[in-house]
């Protein structure tokens, strides 16, 4: 099995020193330098360490070099554990796995996890998994979206997603495979929602600072708390145009620090960033009275121009505006 991975520039010894400094960074290098020379059983030892830590990277390193050395029980336990925890490469690799034992429908979901996690180069080759369920678990995927899409999870969700684990009923046992890879997929999804949701009030209390609120998203940024980038906040263009007092303001997150949306992809940035730039004179709340603002994020990688929106008011009152959930 081959493994891309950049390898690192740094010496082995400089490394080596700062991993034993316990630099996290320094060892995920180290890691991924003893997979690029192979040397399968140091990259073991750094892999395993770091997975012990809940640094999802170790457990491939770990995966990638147990299979390298033929051990593929422990190997695939490690990859599942990786992409599970959302590492994309650890996820491709299970995928390449399943690709040479003649699985291509587990394969394809796999591939799509490593693509809804981050790993844009394989999007272009996943296959929608839509019609590799069998008709109860097409119901059932169905189901889970209709009764898991609220904020707290309801007890009939909780039973839908244990039918899963359980692969109970009339599920096939590759429909229970394929759907303990879309609900991964899914609730991961509601999560990013949930972080945009948080980073909205962020911005409501930051609004509450000032004597009446402002259209210019750069006053507001330094108080604003959001630990993901999935989601630009900010304002409509045409409201900070309007009401920002000179020629100088900023509307959104994405226009004042682009660099830290690039993640995000060119097209997706294109898009989210015409959405702001939409709407009519019309359309902005007069500062005295209120204001509205946004998140905007893609939730589907392989569909850059399904927009998932988000919008809060003065009176803190968030509503979805488009769901862009991602489906099978």
């Amino acid at each position: 099995m081959t493994f891309s991975v950049r390898a690192s520039a740094q010496p082995e010894a400089q490394l080596l020193q700062d991993c034993g400094k316990k630099e996290l960074e320094a060892c995920k290098k180290l890691g991924a330098y003893y997979l690029s020379v192979s040397d399968w059983e140091k990259a073991f030892m750094v892999g395993e360490a770091l997975c012990g830590k809940e640094i999802s990277e170790g457990c491939t390193y770990a995966g990638v070099s147990r299979l390298a050395q033929g051990n593929s029980k422990e190997g695939t336990q490690f990859l599942s554990k990786a992409c599970d925890e959302f590492e994309p490469l650890g996820c491709r690799s299970l995928g390449r796995l399943m690709k040479k034992g003649k699985e291509p429908v587990l394969a394809n979901m796999y591939f799509k996890r490593s693509c809804f996690y981050g790993l844009k180069e394989v999007c272009k080759d996943v296959k929608s998994t839509k019609d590799a369920f069998s008709k109860s678990g097409q119901e059932l995927v169905k189901s889970i979206q209709d009764e898991c899409a609220g904020e707290e999870t309801s007890p009939l969700c909780r039973s839908l997603i244990e039918t899963v684990r359980e692969c109970k009923g009339e599920l096939k046992t590759k429909d229970c495979q394929l759907l303990a890879g879309y609900l991964s997929i899914y609730f991961r999804a509601k999560f990013l929602q949930t972080e945009a949701k948080l980073g909205l009030l962020s911005l409501h209390m930051a609004q509450k600072k000032l004597s009446q609120p402002s259209y210019d998203y750069a006053l507001l940024s330094k108080e604003i708390k959001t630990s993901q980038n999935s989601y630009v906040l900010g304002f409509l263009r045409i409201c900070s145009k309007r009401f920002v007092p000179g020629k100088k303001y900023v509307s959104n997150a994405l226009e004042l620090d682009p660099g830290a949306f690039k993640e995000l992809g060119p097209r997706t940035a294109a898009n989210i960033r015409a959405y702001f730039m939409s709407g009519k004179r019309s359309d902005c709340k007069e500062p005295k009275s209120g204001f509205e603002a946004f998140a905007v994020g893609v939730l589907d990688p392989q569909d850059p121009s399904r927009l998932d929106i988000w919008r809060i008011d003065e009176e803190k009152t968030v509503i979805q505006m488009r769901n862009g959930l991602p489906n099978p």
